[in-house]
């Protein structure tokens, strides 16, 4: 099994192992921003994990960039670019993947977007602190009715 679906699949199980815990609705929410790299997070909440999805995309141009025109020569230069990979960049392209798996498993058609508990997302945000004051404005909401 490699990491990506790996970290895909734990990531599931403890979400849903927490957001039906009995304490759930004690603890902090657990925060997932969907975004890209024109995108800038704005965060002082914990529990927060932040999807920068388009690193696979400028991967891809990074590894396609200026190969040759012979298929061969492009197939083993774009290998040795990719296993010259820094740890950084490998690290970035497992976030990518991970936080692409997790917005098609949410539903997320667009970003910005951030999400709560696995259950509720606030479009258009990049600010957390904002869109964490609009999710307990909705669930006090929904509370009261």
């Amino acid at each position: 099994m490699n990491c990506s679906k790996a970290c895909f699949i734990l990531c599931v199980v403890v979400t849903l192992a927490w957001r039906d815990s009995p304490s759930a609705s004690e603890k902090a929410p657990v925060i997932e921003v969907f975004t890209d790299s024109t995108f800038e997070a704005v965060s002082s909440e914990i529990n927060t994990t932040v999807y920068r999805i388009d690193s696979i995309h400028l991967l891809q141009q990074a590894l396609s960039q200026d190969l040759p025109r012979e298929p061969e020569k492009a197939k083993q230069l774009a290998l040795q670019r990719f296993q010259g990979m820094d740890p950084q960049l490998s690290r970035d392209l497992e976030n990518a993947a991970t936080g692409l798996l997790l917005a098609r498993q949410y539903g997320i058609d667009r970003y910005p977007a951030i999400v709560f508990d696995g259950n509720a997302v606030v479009y258009g945000l990049t600010d957390i602190s904002a869109a964490t004051r609009l999710h307990q404005q909705w669930q006090a909401a929904g509370a009261r009715q």
